[in-house]
């Protein structure tokens, strides 16, 4: 507590003094105040954006005991599994679609969403982060588990409010940290999926915005050559099995086509502007949908 009331006295002098907010919020997480570490850490950032030490120790507050990546998999920007652009107008369209409408959804049902802090999970180069920090004015922590991919969103996507952490599932997310989460075409790829949606539970008691493959009209066993990473596709009764026992029910979706099918394999991409979200169809091939508490 000494160490805490001389860095008030020192930032009571220069509140924009970077580094003594950077000392201040190790002070207080070593003191078992994570809340004021963060609210710290990000009014540093709000100073200089480009500050490492900040940048780091904010991720850090968010994500722990990460597992080292396979080395089967290819986690380079030219594996085919990201849009990998470091200008979001040249992201695909379906991509940038989602975060828009999780934009949209978070302005209109979060509270003083400028305040609010969201979690990216499987961010992948960071648009989809530095698209809801724009769109909807939260602060965003963006995590995947490349290392290229998060070089790139630190690089071109970065900012006061969007943050980018490497780790590779499993992993810890401190309980409670964010206001909402987001993890748009990840749940598919993750052998332990059930955990998975259990630590997103977990860090936050708002909403829970998820998009995946539908197993009824994008059939896995018949594309799975295609899909090198993803372990297995889902139904929307599925996803809501899997939500129901943590107290969420999905309170809105929305439907996309993405690909030519023929005799139930992918035959092409459609044209970028029939990839639009629609209302959730038959013949819809990915659902995003928002889960709430209660």
């Amino acid at each position: 507590m000494a160490a805490i009331e001389l860095l008030d006295a020192g930032l009571s002098e220069q509140p924009l003094n970077v580094d003594g907010r950077l000392l201040r919020a190790i002070a207080y997480a070593s003191s078992g105040s994570p809340k004021r570490a963060v609210h710290d850490l990000w009014k540093a950032l709000a100073i200089n954006p480009a500050s490492p030490g900040t940048r780091l120790a904010l991720a850090d507050m968010f994500v722990s005991g990460q597992q080292p990546p396979p080395v089967i998999r290819n986690f380079s920007l030219a594996s085919g599994e990201r849009q990998t652009a470091s200008d979001v107008a040249k992201i695909r369209e379906d991509h940038r679609s989602r975060y828009e409408f999780a934009a949209r959804w978070i302005s209109s049902n979060i509270a003083a969403a400028c305040n609010s802090t969201g979690i990216d999970l499987f961010c992948g180069n960071g648009y989809g982060s530095r698209m809801l920090s724009e769109i909807a004015g939260c602060r965003m922590v963006g995590i995947d588990g490349s290392d290229e991919a998060v070089a790139l969103a630190e690089q071109a996507f970065a900012g006061a409010r969007t943050v980018f952490r490497q780790a590779y599932f499993p992993f810890d997310i401190a309980p409670g940290s964010v206001d909402f989460a987001v993890c748009f075409e990840s749940i598919e790829h993750v052998e332990d999926y059930e955990r998975f949606i259990r630590t997103i539970d977990q860090a936050t008691n708002g909403p829970l915005i998820v998009s995946f493959p539908l197993e009824d009209t994008l059939n896995f066993s018949a594309n799975a050559d295609l899909f090198r990473y993803h372990v297995r596709h889902f139904t929307l009764g599925q996803i809501e099995d899997l939500l129901r026992p943590l107290n969420r029910r999905i309170v809105s979706t929305r439907g996309q086509i993405v690909y030519r099918l023929k005799n139930r394999r992918i035959d092409g991409l459609l044209p970028e502007s029939a990839m639009e979200l629609t209302a959730l169809r038959e013949d819809s091939q990915f659902v995003v949908v928002v889960a709430e508490k209660g």
